[in-house]
C-alpha cells in the first residue's frame, strides 16, 4: 500500500513540478515580450519652432512637423530602427524663412500611428500622395528624401508629375542593407521570438549606438547622446516593432530604378563618400539614368549624413534649390 501511495505521490510531485515549469516559462515569456516602459520621447525629436499636426491619412494617423510660409518643401525620413523625422531636425529649420516647410514621420515611426495591419511600400506612396494633394494647395513640392522614402518619392514623381517640382534624394535605395535584411529577416517571422529580439536587443541603447558608431557614421565620434537617445526612445514606442518586421519582411521593397528613368523633374543626387550602404558607386550608376541630375559627393561622411553633417547637406540644399543643374563635388 505505501509503494502505491509514494507512487502516487511522485506523480503528482512530478506533474506539480511539470506545471511550476510551464508557468515559470509563461511568466519569462510575457516578461520577455513587455516593451520596457513606454519612454518619453525627447522634446529634441523636432525644433521648438515648429507646430506638431496631425494628418489623417486612409491607413492611418500621420504626424508632421510645419513652419515657415513659401513654396512647399518636404522632408522624409529614410527607413531603419529608431526612424523619424529627427533624421532631417538639424536641416530643415534653415529653410522655414524661405519655404513652407513639412517634415513627416512615416506610418509606423516616429510619432505617427503605428497600426498593427501590414503596409507595404505601395501604401506608403499612396499615403504620400494623400498627403502632399491635402497640404500643399495644389502646388507641387521639392521633396527632400533618404534611403528607401526617396525610393517612394521617385515613384510618386513618376507617376505623378503634377505634384513634385523637383527631387532633392539623399542615398535612393529600393531596399534595405542586404546584410541586414539577409542576418534578421528570419527572426522577424518568427512570433513571439521575433518581439523578445526587437526590445531586448535591437531597439537597446547599447545597440543603437554601436550601429550608429559602426555602420552609419564616417566618424564614430559624432555619433551624439541625444541621437542615441531619440532614436533609442522612437524605436521602443508601443507597436514600433510592427513596421521594422515588415521592412525586414521585405513588403516595402521596390524597383525604384526602373521609375528614376521615367522621372521629368531636376533630380539631385546627394552622397556620402563612405557610406557603407549604399555604396557610392550606386552614386555614379545612379547619376545617368535622370535626364537632369546633379552628384553631391559629402567627403569622409557615412549613410547618416543629415545627422553626421547637418552644416553641409544644408549648405549642399541651399545651393540646389536656388540653382540650376550642374554636376559638381563638395568637400
Amino acid at each position: 500500500m505505501w509503494a502505491k501511495v509514494s507512487a502516487w505521490g511522485r506523480r503528482v510531485w512530478s506533474l506539480g513540478l511539470g506545471a511550476g515549469l510551464v508557468g515559470a516559462l509563461v511568466l519569462a515569456f510575457r516578461y520577455a515580450l513587455r516593451p520596457s516602459a513606454k519612454p518619453r520621447l525627447p522634446d529634441a525629436i523636432s525644433p521648438a519652432i515648429f507646430a506638431t499636426r496631425i494628418f489623417y491619412a486612409r491607413r492611418g494617423q500621420l504626424v508632421y512637423h510645419e513652419s515657415g510660409q513659401g513654396d512647399p518643401l518636404l522632408f522624409l525620413h529614410g527607413i531603419y530602427i529608431g526612424a523619424s523625422s529627427y533624421e532631417w531636425s538639424k536641416v530643415y529649420p534653415h529653410f522655414a524663412c524661405t519655404h513652407r516647410v513639412l517634415a513627416m514621420d512615416l506610418i509606423g515611426f516616429g510619432e505617427s500611428e503605428r497600426p498593427d495591419a501590414g503596409l507595404s511600400g505601395l501604401d506608403h506612396i499612396q499615403i504620400l500622395n494623400e498627403f502632399l494633394r491635402a497640404k500643399c494647395g495644389g502646388e507641387p513640392a521639392t521633396v527632400v528624401a533618404s534611403g528607401q522614402s526617396a525610393g517612394f518619392a521617385t515613384f510618386l514623381a513618376a507617376q505623378h508629375p503634377e505634384l513634385i517640382r523637383r527631387l532633392v534624394l539623399v542615398m535612393p535605395s529600393g531596399s534595405g542593407s542586404r546584410q541586414l535584411l539577409r542576418r534578421h529577416a528570419l527572426v522577424a517571422r518568427m512570433p513571439w521570438l521575433n518581439r523578445i529580439f526587437y526590445f531586448r536587443f535591437l531597439s537597446t541603447q547599447v545597440r543603437m549606438r554601436s550601429w550608429l558608431r559602426g555602420f552609419c557614421y564616417a566618424n564614430p565620434e559624432k555619433v551624439s547622446e541625444e541621437t542615441v537617445d531619440v532614436l533609442s526612445k522612437c524605436a521602443q514606442q508601443f507597436g514600433a516593432e510592427r513596421a521594422i518586421f515588415q521592412w525586414l519582411s521585405r513588403r516595402f521593397d521596390l524597383e525604384f530604378e526602373e521609375k528614376l528613368q521615367d522621372v521629368s523633374q531636376p533630380v539631385t543626387l546627394i552622397w556620402g563618400e563612405k557610406a557603407k550602404y549604399p555604396p557610392l558607386e550606386q552614386a555614379y550608376r545612379l547619376q545617368v539614368i535622370p535626364a537632369r541630375c546633379t552628384l553631391i559627393v559629402l567627403e569622409n561622411t557615412g549613410s547618416l549624413v543629415p545627422l553626421e553633417s547637418s552644416e553641409r547637406v544644408t549648405e549642399a540644399l541651399s545651393r540646389e534649390l536656388d540653382s540650376t543643374i550642374r554636376i559638381y563635388k563638395v568637400g
